[in-house]
């Protein structure tokens, strides 16, 4: 223990006597650990943001849609007797609503002229968008069945035509091709903030919610029937089940067994495409970034050789006072493991340090919450790592100082 303790000391006074060589031999160590450690930490983080995100969007419902017949083009229309049944046949559904999306509409306060995004359904239709209700509520299926002109605004809708969110009760003016109506504004809807958003949502300077069935009354849209529609599950583990389930009372329903004119797009698995190419991705980086610590072992191996040169009369002296070779050869395999080891640490802490920098980044950037997931284990394998670049390319230049003839070492100019 003792013999160890004095070549750590030896070892540390060498690379203090070379400090500014000895930082450089570390520059590359730092660099590949702490690339890894933050690539994976920052990685992970933004990976379970981005999938919590979108399963929050999306992770409680799923859409099935009419799939045209290959030998005839004919296709299935949908229509609220199809969604009742559904409703009340199948376990865990909160609800289905027919949905349809309008842009171009324009709103009109006195702060100006918006660009509305109007999304339409049923009174289901509150279950789409996760975001809670923060004043108000949302319209009933007597509103929806008598075509009632009401609407559910989002916070910051709200702001823009009133400057305030304290509108419950009042009117927007609103203009789709070419009509203008009011409507009565009886819900506020929080901001939904996810950078994700405008993948699955409608969105303008106006987002407004209202029951399909003013669609057909004001605007003349037929909507009694559609081509597809959404299931809202109480929780997402029920989605696929319910999704099956589903599609099989409706190819009952209409006598299309096998025909495969239903589908399912659950918007979910999307989700786990996404995460599964962020996976590759940071896979790929951080077989890149490992290439930096092999690059660092190399010059690891490079400067104790060079170290090796510059002290071979000392090792001569060394050998011809009777020191071993192991000793020798301890001596600078020591000396080669400090060193990756110290560069490991100060990789480790600039790792972890620029890990919660870039999630910070990129939360700031409209991703919401990112937090560095700093993995013990990761860090454990890239410390262990170090260390065996520190053995593995110390060994050369370690055995070439160990084999030193003491004669020709104390010769040696």
């Amino acid at each position: 223990m003792t013999k160890i303790y004095e070549y750590i000391k030896i070892a540390l006074m060498n690379i203090k006597s070379n400090k500014g060589r000895s930082a450089l031999t570390m520059l590359g160590i730092i660099i590949g650990i702490s690339s890894v450690i933050l690539i994976v930490s920052a990685g992970t983080g933004i990976k379970a943001g981005v999938s919590g995100q979108l399963n929050s969007l999306v992770g409680g419902y799923v859409e099935l849609y009419s799939n045209p017949n290959d030998k005839d083009g004919n296709f299935i229309r949908f229509n609220n007797d199809d969604l009742d049944i559904l409703v009340s046949e199948i376990d865990h559904v909160k609800g289905a609503t027919d949905l349809w999306m309008m842009n171009g509409g324009t709103a009109q306060s006195n702060k100006g002229t918006f660009d509305v995004a109007a999304t339409f359904g049923n009174e289901f239709l509150q279950y789409y968008n996760t975001a809670p209700l923060v004043r108000g509520r949302y319209f009933t299926k007597s509103e929806y069945q008598k075509g009632s002109k009401v609407c559910v605004i989002s916070e910051s809708s709200a702001k823009k035509l009133f400057g305030s969110t304290d509108v419950i009760g009042m009117e927007i003016s609103f203009t789709l091709y070419g009509v203008t109506q009011e409507y009565t504004i009886i819900g506020i809807r929080q901001d939904n903030k996810s950078a994700m958003k405008g993948m699955v949502f409608a969105t303008g300077d106006v987002e407004m919610e209202i029951p399909t069935t003013v669609l057909e009354n004001v605007y003349g849209y037929y909507t009694e029937e559609f081509s597809e529609f959404f299931i809202f599950a109480d929780s997402a583990e029920y989605v696929q089940g319910i999704a099956k389930r589903a599609k099989n009372i409706l190819e009952a329903r209409y006598n299309i067994r096998g025909k495969d004119m239903i589908q399912i797009y659950d918007l979910a698995s999307e989700v786990d495409q996404i995460t599964g190419v962020l996976n590759y991705i940071t896979i790929f980086v951080v077989l890149v970034a490992a290439i930096s610590l092999i690059v660092g072992g190399i010059g690891v191996m490079n400067i104790m050789l060079v170290s090796v040169t510059e002290r071979t009369k000392e090792i001569g002296i060394r050998k011809a006072l009777g020191a071993r070779t192991g000793s020798i050869l301890f001596q600078f395999l020591m000396e080669a493991v400090i060193i990756t080891l110290i560069g490991g640490f100060i990789g480790i802490v600039f790792g972890v340090l620029g890990a919660n920098g870039v999630c910070k980044i990129v939360g700031a950037l409209g991703m919401g919450d990112i937090k560095a997931s700093v993995d013990p284990v990761v860090v454990l394998i890239a410390t262990a790592f170090s260390s065996l670049i520190g053995i593995f390319f110390g060994i050369y230049p370690a055995r070439k100082a160990a084999k030193l003839s003491p004669i020709e070492a104390l010769r040696h100019e």
